[in-house]
This record gives C-alpha cells, structure tokens and sequence, in this order.
C-alpha cells in the first residue's frame, strides 16, 4: 500500500475519532475540555500538517453541526443576537457565532499541533520500553 493512503487513512480516522471526541465533550460545561480531541488527533497522525488539519477540521465542523442543532431546536440566534448587542450594538449575532466557532478551529489546531509534538516527544521513550521489554 503507497504511503499516501495509508497518510489519508490515518487522518480521516482520526479526523473522524476528533469529531466523535468533540461531539462528546461539547456535553460537558467545561469547553476548554475541546483541546483534547485535537492532541489525540495529534498522536494519531504521522505528520504536522495531517495532525493540525484533523484537529482543526474534526472540532470546527462538530462545533458547527452542535451549533445547527442549536439553532433548529432552540432560541439560540435570540441569544447571540443580545450578547452582540450588549458587546457591539444592535444586529451583529452573526459575529459571536464567528467568535465562537473561530475559537473552535483555534481550540482544534492547537491541540493537534500540540499532541504532535508531544508524540515526537514520547516517541524515544516509547521505543526504549519497547526494545527493553522484547
């Protein structure tokens, strides 16, 4: 198998696991929570890019897709439309959900960047063990 499926495969599964992850979290009040998703997209990709890309793209469209799920069964709009009138004036919603979902995609890059190169890290550690234990 040439190596560019097996780079694709390993980032559409973790890209997949991310999004799952996300969905999970965003249940918990704690949403700084989401950057965890994205270091385990960092551990499951074998390049920087792939790693920052899974991330970014797993916890941005979990967020939007919570997001559209919000809006359809409840008052959400209503709510951001009176936080963006308290902050900038009258009409801008649209910007906090901007906000939002712009801390989302930072949350998601940040973390896959992060669990890279905390894998690059483990990475001597992990062989040593293993040698040791064979």
């Amino acid at each position: 198998m040439p190596k560019i499926e097996t780079k694709l495969r390993y980032f559409l599964s973790s890209t997949l696991i991310v999004i799952c992850l996300t969905m999970l979290l965003t249940l918990i009040p704690v949403w700084q929570l989401i950057i965890i998703p994205g270091i385990v997209a960092g551990f499951l990709n074998k390049q920087l890019r792939y790693a920052i890309f899974s991330g970014l793209i797993g916890v941005t469209l979990s967020w939007s897709i919570y997001v559209v799920f919000a809006f359809v069964t409840r008052n959400t709009y209503v709510i951001l439309e009176q936080v963006g009138s308290l902050i900038v004036g009258s009409g801008f919603g649209w910007l906090i959900l901007l906000i939002v979902l712009l801390i989302g995609l930072l949350m998601g890059a940040l973390g896959g960047g992060l669990g890279y190169f905390i894998s690059l890290l483990l990475k001597p550690c992990l062989n040593e063990k293993i040698r040791k234990s064979n």
